[in-house]
């Protein structure tokens, strides 16, 4: 009897086990699933978003420097960037300030050039349309629509302005310089390693019709901790995606600018001074600190 008893007791020990590892599972799930619908998690990024922790509430305060010599690359070959800009001419993209005595300086001051970008391209979604709209440039050098994805811009049927795609503007005008800015819209469904696909596969498209252009790559830029909040677009997806545009770029021979870092404020986040009210969109000043930063960040001064 006693070894029946001591059969049934180990029988009930091992159910017991097995329920708590279930229920561990299963919450488990529940905070998985959470974080995924409040945008915390992306299951298709989470290798992409090993930042430390200081970097998941904000990214660094100290900008990732670009070097762009005077003498801009000629992208119409292969696309392979040579690694030793000095010797080729091309633009390259500086980590570490602190070892690399060419590095453009911080940019501090809003000044720019209009005619500087008088025969540029700028292919951008709602953010890029204020260009236009505040009369920062004109019609002829911006291509900017509501909405519009890495995916959509290389689309047919959804990636038109006034019946033109972005890749047909760019065959037509042969811009000296192509800024891309595209990903916030996506943030929210696409998963950001997707849309860094779909703009290399973007970038050809505009390398082989206009091949004589200079690309440049724009990190998309910071949202306010309310707009963060909300899930759709919050700040550690910003910066995953950033991160993964960043490590694009040199392999393919363009230059990524950190447009991100030059609109944050001291905790991370889109500083209120250039953030519109819906903590997405650009006030003016932040036209004027972006181009100013383009601006300076190609022609050394």
């Amino acid at each position: 009897m006693a070894a029946k008893k001591n059969k049934i007791d180990g029988i009930s020990l091992s159910i017991v086990i097995l329920n708590i590892l279930i229920v561990m599972v299963l919450l488990t799930l529940v905070v998985l699933i959470y974080l995924y619908f409040t945008g915390k998690l992306e299951p298709t990024d989470v290798a992409n978003m090993d930042q430390k922790a200081s970097e998941g509430a904000a990214m660094s305060t100290t900008p990732i420097s670009t070097v762009i010599p005077e003498t801009e690359p000629d992208t119409s070959d292969t696309g392979e960037a040579d690694t030793t800009p000095e010797e080729t001419g091309e633009p390259g993209e500086t980590e570490d300030t602190t070892s690399d005595n060419s590095t453009v300086p911080a940019v501090e001051t809003d000044e720019y050039d209009e005619a500087f970008f008088e025969n540029d391209l700028f292919i951008g979604d709602s953010i890029y349309t204020g260009l236009t709209g505040y009369e920062f440039l004109p019609d002829k050098n911006v291509f900017a629509k509501m909405g519009l994805t890495p995916e959509s811009g290389r689309s047919e049927e959804n990636g038109k302005v006034d019946g033109v795609t972005a890749v047909a503007k760019a065959k037509k005008m042969k811009p000296k310089r192509i800024f891309i800015m595209l990903g916030t819209n996506g943030l929210a469904y696409l998963g950001n390693t997707y849309m860094t696909e779909q703009m290399k596969l973007f970038i050809e498209d505009l390398k082989e019709a206009s091949p004589e252009s200079y690309i440049y790559v724009v990190a998309i830029p910071p949202v306010t901790k309310e707009h963060a909040s909300q899930g759709k677009q919050p700040i550690v997806m910003v910066n995953g995606y950033n991160k993964l545009l960043r490590s694009m770029c040199e392999p393919i021979g363009v230059v990524f600018l950190d447009l991100c870092s030059k609109l944050q404020d001291s905790s991370g986040y889109f500083d209120a001074n250039y953030a519109e009210a819906d903590g997405l969109h650009f006030k003016p000043a932040a036209y004027k600190r972006m181009l100013s930063f383009f601006q300076k960040s190609i022609k050394l001064n």
